[in-house]
Order: C-alpha cells, then sequence, then structure tokens
C-alpha cells in the first residue's frame, strides 16, 4: 500500500506530446502545440478610424478642399490627391497614399463639390498599415490556452486551421456480473470528469467477470492514450484486475492510503496508463476526482490547479479519520456550514449532494472547527 502522494509522483511520469490542428471555430480552451507568427501586416493598409475627409495637412492652412472621390470600406480604387484636394473615406476605407489626415465629418461643411473644415482635430484618425501586428511579429506563444481575445487574433491573420495539442482519449470499461441487473453509474460520472479535465472519452461498455472477456476489451481499449476501469480490484474471487493487468502488462500500484477508494489499482499496458477504480460508485468517484484530472491535464498540456477551488466553511460535526489514511470526505455548504453527507461507499448520494471535499491528512485523526473545502 502506497501514499496519495506516491500514487500521483507515479502518475506523473506518463506523458503525450501529439499534434494536431483543429478549425479555428473549435480552437477555444484548446492549447497552442507551436509559436503563432503573422505573415501578414495588420491591418494591411493605412485605415481610417472613422467617417471624414482625407487630406494632406500640408494643405490645412487653405479650410477648404475640392472633393474628388470617395473611399468605403472594401474598395480598392487609386485616388491620388493634389494640392488642396481631399477624398471622402468611410471607417475602415484605405487611405489615398498622400494623404496623412482624416477630417471628422462632424468637422466640415460640404458645399457642392467643396468641403469647408471647421475644426481639424487633434489627431489624425488613421490607424498605419501594421499598427497593430506587424509581419513576422510573434503574436501568440507555443503553450498558451486559446481564449476568445486569442481566437480574435487568429481570425485576423485569417488562420483557419489552429496547430494545438491533441487531447488524449480515453477508454472507458465497466466491469462486474452485476451490471446485467443495475445501471451502470461509474462510467457516466466517470466521462464526465474526463470531459471536464480536458480528455476525450471513450465508452468501451460493460464487461462480466470472466478473464477472457475482461483481457479482450481491454486489449481493444489499448489503443486509446488512458484506460480506466471500475471494480474487479478488491479482495473477492471475482476481483480480477490485478491478475488481468499483471500479464498484460504490470502493476505499478495496488491499494492507495485513503478513505474510500483504497483498493485503487494503476498499471502500464502497451506503455501506457490503466487506472482501475474502486467499483462502490463513491470510491470510484473519489479515485476519479484525485487521480485523473492531473494526468489527463497533464497530456493535453493544460495547467492543473487542483479541484475548483477552495472555500472555508464550518464543519458541522467532528469528522474522525483512520492515522495513516487520507480522508476524501465529502460535504454540502449550507450557510457557512459544511455537512457531511457520506453515508457509505456504496451509496452514489454519498458524493452526488456534496459541494465539495474536506482532505483530512494521514497524520490527523480528528478534525473539527474550520476546514478548508476542495470544491467539485
Amino acid at each position: 500500500m502506497i501514499t496519495v502522494n506516491d500514487a500521483t509522483e507515479i502518475l506523473n511520469r506518463f506523458s503525450l506530446d501529439r499534434r494536431t490542428y483543429v478549425e479555428l471555430k473549435d480552437s477555444l480552451g484548446r492549447v497552442l502545440a507551436e509559436n503563432i507568427i503573422s505573415d501578414i501586416d495588420v491591418p494591411s493598409f493605412n485605415r481610417s478610424d472613422m467617417d471624414g475627409y482625407a487630406v494632406r495637412q500640408q494643405d490645412l492652412d487653405g479650410r477648404q478642399f475640392k472633393l474628388v472621390g470617395e473611399m468605403h470600406a472594401g474598395d480598392n480604387l487609386n485616388i491620388n490627391l493634389g494640392k488642396g484636394e481631399c477624398s471622402w473615406v468611410a471607417t475602415g476605407a484605405n487611405i489615398p497614399d498622400e494623404a496623412n489626415l482624416v477630417i471628422p465629418v462632424e468637422n466640415t461643411e460640404k458645399i457642392g463639390d467643396d468641403v469647408i473644415v471647421y475644426e481639424p482635430g487633434k489627431e489624425p484618425h488613421i490607424s498605419e498599415r501594421g499598427c497593430d501586428i506587424k509581419q513576422g511579429e510573434t503574436v501568440l506563444k507555443m503553450s498558451c490556452i486559446i481564449n476568445d481575445r486569442n481566437i480574435g487574433i487568429l481570425a485576423a491573420l485569417g488562420i483557419q486551421n489552429v496547430p494545438v495539442y491533441d487531447t488524449p482519449t480515453v477508454a472507458i470499461i465497466s466491469t462486474g456480473d452485476e451490471l446485467d441487473k443495475i445501471n451502470d453509474v461509474n462510467s457516466m460520472t466517470l466521462s464526465a470528469i474526463v470531459t471536464q479535465s480536458g480528455g476525450s472519452p471513450v465508452f468501451m461498455g460493460t464487461v462480466t467477470d470472466k478473464i477472457s472477456h475482461v483481457k479482450q476489451k481491454i486489449t481493444e481499449a489499448s489503443k486509446y492514450d488512458i484506460i480506466i476501469t471500475s471494480g474487479g480490484i478488491s479482495s473477492g474471487k471475482k476481483d480480477l484486475m490485478p491478475i488481468i493487468v499483471s500479464e498484460l502488462g504490470g502493476v505499478l500500484f495496488h491499494r492507495v492510503q485513503m478513505r474510500p477508494g483504497m483498493p485503487m489499482l494503476a498499471g502500464m499496458i502497451n506503455e501506457k496508463p490503466i487506472l482501475c477504480m474502486p467499483g462502490n460508485v463513491t470510491s470510484c468517484l473519489v479515485c476519479g476526482h484525485v487521480f485523473l484530472p492531473p494526468i489527463i491535464r497533464r497530456m493535453a498540456h493544460l495547467p492543473y490547479m487542483g479541484m475548483g477551488g477552495v472555500r472555508r466553511a464550518r464543519l458541522s460535526e467532528e469528522a474522525v479519520s483512520e492515522y495513516g489514511m487520507r480522508r476524501y470526505l465529502p460535504v454540502k455548504l449550507v450557510d457557512g456550514f459544511a455537512h457531511p453527507t457520506f453515508k457509505g461507499s456504496s451509496l452514489i448520494t454519498s458524493i452526488g449532494h456534496a459541494d465539495g471535499i474536506v482532505v483530512i491528512r494521514e497524520e490527523e485523526t480528528l478534525v473539527e472547527g474550520e476546514v478548508k473545502v476542495q470544491m467539485l
């Protein structure tokens, strides 16, 4: 039997460096697998920041200009300005090469083909070519997580296919003869944890407690990046997973100093991790929250910050633990108090109604008063 920390350290050895491309619309939350270097200037031309008249600043002494053209956003006209001439430009439109100033329309009056300037303003109102992003500039760095703002940058560069780290695929198998008679809870809860952690769950179905059937199912699952099973790891006659994992690969650890979830087993098959959870639903869910997010997020190149944040609350009653075992106590938060919900490791409501978990360390046997609640 090993500690939770030692078990976590063993699982930290597994990584994944597979890269792929996703469409820009599907890139939110993914991790860039390479630097993004712009191959264009943004904007790609001198652009008007408002509706008005483009003029040469040196001609402002006259305050009266002859209108010689119009430029709207998207137009690609070739308008040349001479002395005392101007061109109408809409917001976002290209600026004539000779112009270096846009007079806001509200500061002017148009009389026939002439434009009278009453107030030139203090700003040029022009976004020069490359003022936002210059060609050759590194705009996003490898390993950054793509968010809504990053997507805007990628769209501005015209990038449609984004290089990202691939998400780990996670095969999920539920074992047990009893699954013919009861609903399979574990595969659904584990699948949810995998998705929340940034992985791609693949449900492989259920399998009866027969060595040949379980071996075949795990062999099929070994093409995926991680294998997760539930059931078959305790000490009963039908608890076959330790034998099967040993024969197909090797056991890395079996039994962890934690409650619930003590029978937890991990191994390696074809260089890939297999994590075998207890069959009891609360034990399975606790092990899932403790061990799956770190390994999945590491493989997806995502940061892991623990569970869903920490809140402080007062325990509504004393919590007793066994010395040398790390206890994960599910609690529900009500008006600043943490009420234990654990009723047994085989009962889904033991954790199904919980808001978070109070972790009682191995050296603690009694916890009371204010505690930290790891939110689920």
